[in-house]
């Protein structure tokens, strides 16, 4: 089974702590609340991951998303933090890539009623979520080149290949 593996690169992220459940403040229709739930931009992106308890992250944040933040945070719903440098954006794509991970964790119970989930995956702290193509990780930066090199030994162990 294929898949591809590979690390994107590091761009603005922005995360939103909420003080207090349900938030107040962060009431925006599109606003994701239910736990796991996630906002998509207009290429079905992940755009706003709810993936902790009143906790946000916002990979690659448009103008639009970062006002709704700053708009929140200004409410004193919660606080805005730019997480710039602290996450690594991992694709794995193609048809190896659930199996991949299976290899760490049993991502289809993870994400079967969520789209997205904060997890360890290979001992290293990581944001999941599904796109079309396979799945987006967002990989602690000190762990990205550790979750890269082990998900490659595990892969090569099953006759795929990054």
């Amino acid at each position: 089974m294929a898949y591809r593996i590979e690390a994107q690169p590091v761009g603005r992220a922005l995360e939103f702590v909420a003080y207090a459940w349900p938030p107040q403040g962060c009431v925006a229709p599109d606003w994701p609340l239910e736990p796991g739930a996630v906002r998509r931009d207009a290429q079905q992106q992940p755009a706003l991951l709810h993936f902790a308890p009143c906790r946000w992250l916002a990979p690659a944040p448009g103008p639009e998303l970062r006002r709704l933040l700053e708009g929140a945070a200004s409410t004193g719903a919660g606080s805005l933090i730019d997480a710039s440098g602290k996450w690594v954006p991992v694709d794995i794509a193609g048809p190896g890539a659930a199996r991949l991970l299976a290899c760490t964790i049993d991502i289809e119970a993870v994400l079967s009623k969520r789209d997205c989930a904060a997890v360890t995956l290979f001992d290293c702290p990581t944001v999941v979520a599904r796109t079309a193509q396979g799945f987006r990780l967002w990989v602690q930066a000190s762990y990205a080149t550790h979750l890269l090199a082990t998900s490659r030994q595990c892969g090569a162990s099953f006759g795929a290949g990054a």
